[in-house]
């Protein structure tokens, strides 16, 4: 075992990463949508859905890294 391995995360901390990453990501798809107005409801769709799916995952799989790579860009 390796001293700088990260311990196991939980499934309550899993669920609540997945779905703060996935209400950011609602909140970018809507941005993309709004910004470009698709005229498709398919495309807005599946525009909404790659971006919350996108940063759902990024936000379990990175965890804060994934937070202080968005909100620390400035610094």
């Amino acid at each position: 075992m390796d001293i700088h391995e990260d311990p196991e995360v939980s499934k309550a901390e899993k669920v609540t990463r997945f779905g703060c990453g996935a209400l950011l990501g609602f909140i970018f798809g809507l941005y993309i949508v709004v910004k470009y107005s698709f005229d498709s409801i398919g495309c807005t769709v599946a525009v909404i859905i790659a971006a919350i799916c996108t940063c759902g995952y990024l936000a379990l799989k990175y965890g804060d890294e994934f937070w202080y790579s968005i909100f620390d860009r400035g610094r």
